[in-house]
């Protein structure tokens, strides 16, 4: 029973995991037994009643089976987003994710229970009960274990993921955001539109415009007279969730200082007549959730995946949504684009062409890549960025009207310093996140004292809590 539940289910959470030579495999085999054992804990007290067992685990043996096919098929991600897709899809959507190789995999999996099914029939559930069951609870502790030493390491995996991603749908957002709809508030610019960029582990060290040893922004370079660099910014907040929710509020990264009503910028703006809209490449964390859905549209265009998928669409198909919000008749608006940008895993972030630093990583198992590996692959995002951003500030250059793009990375990167890596930990190389401001010809003649204010940031040591009260002055937001 435990082989075919990794083969039909549990195997779909390792199946597209990069790893290269013997000891990387070795290493994750041993990740997915011992997960499997946990779920050996679990399946044995599921059949020690016939009749329960009978009725209850082939319901959850083909559930499972059917979601770790398209798992296996199209590298998507269990989670709170993809239940709230699947419950809103319509019938054609489901229609053509039935396919041939659907049956195939249905009818093995059937094999599979007709052949579990004739063998429970032989075992006597009560011999040895009082072992197993001592085993079986000794598995199952496995889980809170390693949990507990090591967040999400069974969680993100089936078949925990799919209970803790229904889990996650049905509970209450943490945040609860101050309702601002009856309060009035005015914005007293006639017309500006703002293009926020929400980066994502990108430090500002490692941009070849503040410095850096390689030239990782070639194409900002060109456009230096016209964009400025904030090197000094800082955030104590190192994981997307905590850090958005901070920087897209009048939250402070000091807890000292935290409000206890939070508004969310896109109610004020909303409020205020400011059209806004969201396009993401991430899925919606619950952290933030009720943040981004105060925008009047909300976008992701990779639903079906988040960061643990290995086949994540490129953030250059954000752009297309950036053109259609563009083309709105909105005198005022403020269109937030949020990138997967830098995330680990470095090599599903870039194209071909920007594989300019190497050798890469060709392993998801990070003790065996070395240093050059890990930075050579993470400076080629940096390389792919700077393209993006190119791209973003040539699109906004044929807007007539005054506007501006302002570029936010998260948090930063750990890229060896103290032996860490990656980020959602405390070390000093996460809390210096990028900041990038571009700014057209119409806006500086329409605005010059906006512009010599984001001039002037060049020069100050800044943090995160600037971003909140800084799109606010820029649309001049009152209460009245």
């Amino acid at each position: 029973m435990n082989v075919f539940f990794i083969v039909f289910i549990t195997g779909s959470s390792y199946y597209h995991t990069p790893l290269n030579g013997l000891k990387d495999s070795i290493i994750y085999l041993i990740h997915l037994l011992l997960l499997q054992l946990t779920v050996a804990g679990i399946l044995y007290f599921f059949s020690l009643n016939k009749v329960i067992f009978k009725i209850v685990f082939p319901v959850f043996y083909m559930i499972y089976g059917i979601i770790a096919f398209w798992v296996y098929t199209l590298d998507i991600s269990v989670s709170s987003s993809l239940i709230d897709a699947t419950l809103q899809s319509k019938l054609y959507i489901i229609k053509d994710l039935i396919t041939f190789q659907f049956f195939i995999f249905l009818f093995f999996q059937l094999i599979s229970l007709y052949i579990i099914f004739r063998y429970y029939r032989t075992i006597e559930t009560t011999k040895g009960y009082r072992f197993l069951s001592i085993l079986s609870i000794s598995l199952v502790s496995v889980f809170f274990i390693v949990e507990n030493k090591r967040y999400n390491t069974f969680k993100s995996k089936l078949p925990y993921k799919l209970y803790y991603s229904i889990k996650e749908y049905n509970s209450k957002p943490i945040l609860e955001l101050l309702d601002v709809s009856k309060r009035h508030f005015r914005s007293e610019v006639d017309s500006l539109k703002v293009v926020l960029v929400i980066g994502e582990s990108v430090r500002a060290d490692h941009l070849g415009i503040n410095g850096y040893h390689r030239n990782t922004t070639p194409q900002l370079a060109k456009k230096k007279d016209s964009i400025l660099s904030v090197k000094s910014i800082y955030t104590n907040k190192t994981y997307t969730a905590v850090s958005l929710s901070q920087i897209l509020t009048n939250m402070s990264i000091y807890e000292d200082k935290n409000v206890d009503e939070v508004s969310s910028i896109y109610s004020v703006l909303k409020n205020a007549d400011v059209y806004t809209s969201w396009v993401g490449n991430q899925l919606l964390e619950f952290d933030y959730k009720p943040i981004i859905e105060s925008n009047e549209k909300v976008t992701i265009i990779d639903e079906l995946k988040s960061v643990y998928s290995f086949h994540k669409l490129k953030d250059n198909e954000l752009l297309p949504f950036l053109k259609r919000d563009l083309q709105l008749k909105s005198e005022k608006s403020l269109i937030s684009l949020h990138m997967i940008g830098s995330h680990w895993w470095y090599e599903d972030k870039y194209t071909d062409e920007f594989r300019k630093f190497t050798p890469v990583v060709d392993s998801k198992y990070i003790p065996s890549m070395t240093n050059d590996q890990m930075i050579n692959s993470y400076d080629n995002t940096i390389l792919y960025l700077d393209s993006f951003l190119s791209e973003v500030i040539g699109i906004l250059q044929e807007e007539t009207s005054p506007i501006m793009m302002l570029y936010i990375s998260d948090h930063g990167e750990s890229l060896g310093e103290n032996g860490k890596w990656l980020h959602a930990h405390n070390d000093e190389s996460l809390t210096n996140p990028a900041m990038i401001v571009w700014v057209s010809e119409k806006f500086k003649e329409k605005y010059p004292h906006k512009t010599e204010y984001l001039d002037s940031l060049y020069l100050e040591n800044n943090t995160t809590d600037l971003i909140y009260p800084l799109i606010l002055d820029l649309f001049e937001i009152k209460e009245y």
